[in-house]
C-alpha cells in the first residue's frame, strides 16, 4: 500500500466510513506495526490501542528533535524523510487531534488550456489521449496521458501554438524537431507547430522549464525569457523566468550561452555556462556559479527542494506545485531561510513540517491557507 493510499483509508478507517474491503485492507496494513497484545481483528482505536500503535509507529520514524540554527538557516526537522511510515505516523496524528483546528483544503482543478495558431482554446486533460488538429483537420500533434507530440511538417510559414500549465500541474511537450520540453506549474510556452528548415529554432517562456533539446547544428535553439536568450544547438538545462522571481538558467548537459537583454545591459557578449553552473540575472550583473544542479531540476519528479531559501519564496513554490493560495500573516517569517526536501507529502505534511521548524499556526478554508503567529 502506497502512503496516499494508506492516509486515505486511515481517515476512512478512523470514521467508520470504510467498504469491510478496505477494512480487511487497513487491518492488515496495521497489524505489521502492532505487537502481540493488540491483533488486527481486536483492534478498535480505543485510547490504550491508540497509543500503542502511534508509540510503534513513532519509534520507527523517529527524527532528531534538535533544531539547527545557523547562517544558512532552519534545517527542517523532518524533510527529506517524510516517505512510508512518516507520512502515516503524521497523519495518524492529525486525525487523532481535534478535526476543528484545521478546515478542509480544496484544491482547484484548473485544465492546461492549449491556444492555437487559429486563435482556438482547448482544454487538455492530463491522462487522457487525443489528437490536436489544424482549421483544416490536419493531425498536428497527438496526446498520451501527460505528454504532447507535435509530429512536423515541411512548412515555409511559422504558425505558433502557446501552452498553460496552471498551478498545481506538470506537462511534457515533445516539439516538431524532437526537443522534449517538461513545463513546471503556473508555466506558458509558445512554440512553432513546425520549424522552418534554414531558419534559427526559437520558443518564448513564462515561468519555469527543462529542455532536452535535440541537436541540430544548422539551426540554432534559443529560450527567449523575462530578460534573457539562452541559446543552443543540442543540450540539457534548466530555464526559470517567473515574474516578480530570480531568472536563472542551470546546465545539465552540455553547453549554453547566455545573454543579458535588461536596458542598459544589452551588449554582444556571451556568457558561457558549463554542466552544473547557474547564471543568475541580478540587479547589476548576470553572475555565474557552481550549483548542486539536482536541487533545480528535482521539480520534474513533483519534488520540492529549498536550498537556504527565504521563506517568501517557499511559499511561491508551494503554491505552485499544489495550487493554493497562502496568505501569510506572520511576515516575520518571510527573511528566514530554510533547506529540506520534500517528495509525495500532502500540503498538510509539509505545512506541519515547517511548523515544527518555525513556530506557526495555519488555518485552511477552501482552498487558501492562512499563515499566523503561534498563539
Amino acid at each position: 500500500m502506497n502512503e496516499k493510499k494508506a492516509k486515505k483509508l486511515f481517515k476512512k478507517y478512523v470514521n467508520n466510513e470504510c467498504s469491510q474491503e478496505e477494512r480487511d485492507l487497513m487491518e492488515r496494513f496495521l497489524e505489521s506495526y502492532q505487537g502481540e497484545r493488540i491483533s488486527a481483528s481486536d483492534f478498535r482505536f480505543d485510547s490504550e490501542a491508540k497509543e500503542e500503535v502511534w508509540q510503534k509507529i513513532t519509534n520507527k520514524t523517529k527524527a532528531p528533535q534538535s533544531k539547527k540554527n545557523n547562517f544558512n538557516g532552519f534545517i527542517l526537522k523532518y524533510a527529506a524523510i517524510f516517505i512510508g511510515l512518516v507520512g502515516l505516523a503524521i497523519v495518524f496524528n492529525y486525525l487523532l487531534k481535534d478535526g476543528s483546528e484545521k478546515g478542509h483544503l480544496i484544491i482547484e482543478d484548473n485544465a492546461i488550456v492549449l491556444k492555437t495558431g487559429d486563435n482556438r482554446e482547448r482544454k487538455i486533460i492530463v491522462g487522457g489521449g487525443e489528437s490536436i488538429t489544424d482549421a483544416h483537420g490536419n493531425i498536428l500533434a497527438s496526446q498520451s496521458n501527460d505528454q504532447m507530440v507535435y509530429h512536423g511538417k515541411a512548412t515555409t510559414e511559422l504558425v505558433y501554438n502557446e501552452i498553460i500549465i496552471p498551478k498545481g500541474k506538470t506537462f511534457e511537450l515533445k516539439l516538431s524537431d524532437g526537443t522534449l520540453v517538461h513545463l513546471n506549474a503556473d508555466t506558458s510556452l509558445k512554440y512553432p507547430v513546425s520549424f522552418i528548415k534554414g531558419e534559427d529554432r526559437k520558443v518564448f517562456l513564462k515561468g519555469e522549464a527543462y529542455f532536452e533539446v535535440a541537436k541540430d547544428p544548422e539551426h540554432k535553439f534559443t529560450v527567449v525569457a523575462k530578460d534573457v536568450d539562452v541559446q543552443v544547438l543540442g543540450t540539457h538545462f534548466n530555464v526559470s523566468c517567473y515574474t516578480g522571481e530570480e531568472t536563472y538558467a542551470v546546465l545539465a548537459e552540455g553547453s549554453v550561452a547566455i545573454s543579458d537583454k535588461r536596458a542598459g545591459h544589452v551588449s554582444d557578449s556571451l556568457s558561457i555556462l558549463k554542466p552544473g553552473q547557474k547564471a543568475a540575472m541580478q540587479e547589476d550583473a548576470l553572475v555565474i556559479s557552481e550549483v548542486e544542479i539536482n536541487d533545480y531540476l528535482n521539480w520534474r519528479n513533483g519534488d520540492l527542494t529549498f536550498n537556504n531559501e527565504p521563506f517568501e519564496n517557499i511559499v511561491k513554490k508551494i503554491e505552485r506545485r499544489y495550487g493554493v493560495r497562502i496568505e501569510n500573516g506572520y511576515t516575520e517569517l518571510e527573511s528566514i531561510r530554510f533547506r529540506g526536501a520534500f517528495k509525495n507529502e500532502t500540503i498538510e505534511d509539509l505545512l506541519d513540517t515547517f511548523k515544527e521548524s518555525a513556530e506557526f499556526d495555519y488555518e485552511i478554508t477552501n482552498n487558501q491557507i492562512r499563515i499566523k503567529k503561534p498563539t
